[in-house]
């Protein structure tokens, strides 16, 4: 696995959609290579600070279909 085809499954491995392979190939790449390790982490980090800014969020005046859409798509993320 490429660094390249890492970045393309990130979405996919946060959210446990990858086949075992593909989570494995995608694990054994990362522990390898500090350049992805970097990459993982500010993923991750990047999703929590999402989360934690969604939390806080002022939702008034936004249409009720938007606000059920991102929340239901921040419940998804991994914590």
């Amino acid at each position: 696995m490429t660094c390249r085809e890492v970045s393309r499954f990130l979405q996919e491995y946060f959210h446990d959609e990858l086949v075992a392979a593909d989570r494995e190939a995608v694990d054994d790449h990362v522990a390898g290579c500090s350049n992805c390790q970097t990459y993982v982490t500010q993923y991750r980090d990047t999703i929590r600070a999402a989360k934690l800014a969604a939390e806080d969020a002022d939702v008034a005046g936004l249409p009720d279909d938007f606000v059920a859409t991102v929340l239901h798509a921040i419940a998804q993320e991994p914590r």
